[in-house]
């Protein structure tokens, strides 16, 4: 694990405001280190040698959400059948700003990588998100290559820009 670390998809300002236990079962330290070591590290490999090539700076990615126990999965409102309660997504956002130009990056490693979702969440009228989802296996074990977009409460497809 050279970028992330379980500690940080496990943290979570909501359980701890809340009081919640968000701690991971051996399976699932060990689904948050396959998400790490076969798509959020590559991934930022990449996003890093992007950021290098064009000048934009730091090319961080930080946690937005990452495991969510059941009971944090309820307190976010997230779906019953969230891939984070299984501990095989992340949602991030490049600490530089530049979504727009990540949202690209994603889409192209991605082409050519095994995953299971990107989903660029609340995008605006701009296609811009406010953070992007990547997911490793859904509940069946399955990687179904979906790039989702989400405007107005919509999951569509994730069109080509």
């Amino acid at each position: 694990m050279q970028f992330f670390t379980i500690e940080e998809l496990v943290r979570s300002e909501t359980a701890l405001r809340m009081g919640l236990d968000n701690t991971p079962s051996p399976v699932i330290r060990d689904r948050l280190r396959t998400l790490i070591e076969m798509l959020l590290d590559p991934l930022r490999a990449e996003w890093a040698a992007q950021c290098s090539a064009e000048a934009w700076g730091n090319p961080a990615l930080l946690v937005t959400s990452g495991y969510r126990s059941d009971e944090l999965n309820r307190a976010v409102g997230g779906s019953p059948t969230s891939a984070h309660r299984l501990g095989w997504a992340a949602d991030l956002k490049p600490s530089n700003g530049r979504m727009l130009d990540f949202k690209h990056c994603c889409r192209s490693f991605l082409a050519t990588h095994p995953f299971d979702q990107l989903i660029s969440e609340s995008e605006d009228a701009a296609g811009v998100p406010r953070w992007l989802h990547v997911g490793v296996y859904d509940r069946q074990n399955r990687q179904r290559r979906q790039m989702l977009t989400m405007r107005s409460g919509r999951y569509l497809p994730m069109s080509d820009e």
